[in-house]
């Protein structure tokens, strides 16, 4: 791997190696699927190899790298039949958190999700891709811990997190595509609320499971069968 980093400051060390790995892979300068070496990032940033560790371990939880045990951390690369896997785990268990989430629903718990539909609305208005999936998925996240099941919560933080990560990965080079998954996202986030106003979280389940499967038949159709995202 090429010297990417500079060294960093003592102030506040792992938030800004996280900040700076995220932006290399966002920029491109770590590809999808490089393998990210602690050793040789450590000492391009000037740091322990620890302080690394601990980075990437919070770049997993947002979905940028995938460790492996025995075999290192890498940037995330999903294939077409990975994706397919995550949207079946999707199918099945997110429309349950959406239902449950609508019986914990207060008019201020409702209006905090609208507000999240409406930054992400703005955000596709404005073609903010990077914005857009930020306040999108964060809508998503509020619905699962509204769901009150820590379990399904984390179930579906570990398998849809890194599908977001890749959309920001791959926004440039497959911009026609990704566009296309927005504009889909915010049709369903407005069903989704609408179901959810009107207090029918029969609906709701629908809606949530009708767009999963919409969107895994769209993959599945646009996207040869080895092929990547």
């Amino acid at each position: 791997m090429t010297s990417t980093f500079q060294k960093v400051e003592p102030v506040s060390k792992k938030e800004r190696v996280v900040s700076s790995v995220k932006a290399a892979i966002l920029s491109g300068a770590l590809k999808s699927g490089e393998a990210i070496v602690e050793g040789k990032v450590a000492q391009q940033f000037g740091v322990g190899q620890g302080l690394i560790r601990e980075a990437l371990i919070e770049l997993e939880h947002e979905g940028f790298v995938q460790r492996t045990p025995f075999s290192g951390t890498q940037v995330v690369r999903l294939s077409a039949e990975d994706a397919q896997q995550i949207f079946d785990l999707r199918i099945a268990l997110e429309p349950l958190a959406v239902s449950l989430a609508g019986s914990a629903l207060t008019p201020e718990k409702l209006e905090e999700l609208e507000r999240l539909a409406n930054k992400s609305k703005r955000a596709a208005d404005a073609e903010k891709v990077d914005s857009f999936f930020e306040s999108h998925l964060a809508l998503r996240r509020r619905i699962w811990e509204l769901s009150g099941n820590r379990y399904l919560r984390q179930a579906l933080e570990r398998a849809v997190i890194p599908l977001y990560a890749f959309y920001l990965i791959r926004r440039s080079s497959k911009r026609d595509r990704i566009m296309t998954t927005v504009t889909d996202c915010i049709e369903h986030q407005q069903k989704l609320l609408t179901a959810y106003k009107a207090g029918d979280f029969a609906e709701a389940e629908r809606v949530a499971r009708d767009f999963l499967v919409q969107t895994k038949e769209y993959l599945r159709t646009a996207l040869p069968a080895a092929g990547e995202l």
